[in-house]
């Protein structure tokens, strides 16, 4: 039931991707326990997902204030998250295969660039209906109290209640190098894997 289950899985995958099937579950390097892992908690659907070895990781923290300095300190995403064994899929936008958090946003705020495949919020057009944080099944969008400048807390003038906003990674798109949280571990503790990617996940198990 699970090979079937994994192999349901990868030809959605290349079937939305239009790229052949990755997964092969006799060569794939990943044991059976992590394969389980992986479908109870529909994690084969992340393409971009943050996964941490927790044997290197020095809980440092690195990560989390490099995410914070490349978005006017706020962090887009939480160093906790599914654990198995000594690895951790944090809890991190994963850019999914079939991103629910597209369906039914009233503005379009979110959507899916054409050519990186990065799942994106555009901060013009949300209007902060909470209704993208609550749709993703992983808690990966966040709301996050807008400021101005000098880091004042934005007021709606008619509630006078704090403006919100959705908010999660957005892969450091444009920031050469890549996720800057990547960049900033110094134990190589820290990728950015498509979980659908068997080989991907077991060359990184195997380091």
């Amino acid at each position: 039931a699970l090979a079937e289950a994994v192999k349901r899985q990868a030809t959605y995958t290349a079937r939305e991707s239009d790229a052949p099937a990755t997964l092969n579950l006799e060569n794939s390097g990943v044991d059976q326990s992590l394969l389980e892992f992986l479908v109870d908690h529909r994690l084969l659907n992340g393409q971009e997902a943050m996964v941490i070895n927790l044997d290197r990781c020095t809980r440092c923290d690195d990560c989390v204030r490099a995410c914070a300095a490349t978005h006017d300190n706020n962090p887009r995403f939480v160093r906790q998250g599914h654990r198995h064994g000594p690895l951790m899929v944090a809890q991190a936008c994963m850019h999914c295969v079939d991103p629910v958090c597209m369906i039914g946003c009233p503005t379009g705020a979110i959507g899916r660039d054409g050519v990186s495949g990065v799942v994106q919020i555009n901060d013009r057009t949300c209007i902060g209906c909470s209704t993208r944080a609550n749709s993703c099944p992983y808690d990966n969008i966040q709301m996050v109290e807008v400021r101005d400048q000098s880091g004042a807390t934005l007021i709606d003038a008619s509630t006078q209640q704090p403006i919100a906003k959705a908010t999660k990674c957005d892969l450091c798109t444009g920031l050469p190098g890549g996720p800057a949280c990547q960049q900033a571990c110094p134990q190589d503790a820290l990728v950015r894997l498509d979980l659908g990617n068997l080989g991907e996940l077991s060359a990184f198990v195997g380091r």
